[in-house]
C-alpha cells in the first residue's frame, strides 16, 4: 500500500473526492514531487494541540522508515502517539479498504495534522514557457493508487504539503507537494496547468 495513483473533485464533506475516471492506476508510482527533506529523526514534541502532535511526529521522522515502511503505519502511529483515534476504531482493517481516519472535512477545511486517503489518485504538473528562444514545456506528476498520507500544509489553489512513506516503494518518511485542484494559471510567459484524477477523502482526526 502506498506507492501511487487517479484523484478527483470534492463532493462535500462525507463525500469522496472523484474527479476523473478515465485513467487506470499505475502498478508503479513515480518519484513524487518532493518539496524538501529535514533529515534526522528529531521525537516529536510533547505539547501542543493533537494536530500539530501528529504533524511533529511525522516531521520528526523524515528520511527514516517508521515501523514496516508502510503508509498506513506512519499514520497509525502518528494519530495513536498524539492520543487521537486510529483507522482500527472506524472500521476493519484489511490491506485494500479505504480507511476512515477521523469526522470528514472538506479541501477548503483542511487543516495541518488532517488525514488523506487515497484511491486511484494521480496528478500531473504541466509547465509550458515561451521566451525569445522559443517555448519549452516540464512535466512531473505522481500517484497513489492506494495511500494515506499526513497534511503538514495547506497551500494556495488546491495544493498541500503532504508528510508521506513508502512513495515511491520502500520509500523513507517523505515531504511531498500535491494537487487536488484542476487549474490553469497564467504569470508572464509560463503557463501552468494542474491536472487531478481518482479518489479521496479528507479526516479530521478525533481525540479517544
Amino acid at each position: 500500500m502506498g506507492h501511487g495513483h487517479p484523484p478527483g473533485s470534492w463532493n462535500g464533506p462525507g463525500s469522496p473526492v472523484a474527479v476523473d475516471d478515465g485513467t487506470s492506476a499505475r502498478t508503479e508510482a513515480p518519484a513524487p514531487g518532493a518539496v524538501g527533506l529535514n533529515g534526522g529523526s528529531r521525537p516529536p514534541a510533547a505539547g501542543g494541540s493533537m494536530a500539530e502532535r501528529i504533524v511533529a511526529f511525522a516531521r520528526g521522522r523524515l528520511a527514516a522508515k517508521v515501523g514496516d515502511g508502510q503508509c498506513f503505519t506512519l499514520t497509525d502511529r502518528a494519530v495513536r502517539g498524539a492520543g487521537a483515534k486510529s483507522a482500527a476504531d472506524f472500521g476493519e482493517i484489511t490491506p485494500d479498504a479505504n480507511y476512515t481516519w477521523g469526522q470528514t472535512v472538506s479541501l477548503s477545511d483542511l487543516q495541518p495534522g488532517d488525514i488523506i486517503q487515497f484511491r486511484d489518485y494521480d496528478f500531473t504538473r504541466t509547465v509550458v514557457t515561451d521566451n525569445a528562444s522559443g517555448t519549452s514545456t516540464s512535466e512531473t506528476g505522481g500517484d497513489r493508487p492506494h495511500h494515506t498520507a499526513i497534511v503538514e500544509r495547506v497551500g494556495a489553489n488546491g495544493s498541500l504539503t503532504v508528510l508521506e512513506q513508502n512513495v515511491p516503494r520502500r520509500s523513507p518518511v517523505l515531504r511531498s507537494q500535491l494537487f487536488f485542484t484542476n487549474s490553469t494559471t497564467r504569470s508572464g510567459g509560463t503557463t501552468t496547468t494542474i491536472r487531478v484524477q481518482g479518489t479521496f477523502w479528507f479526516y479530521r482526526p478525533q481525540a479517544r
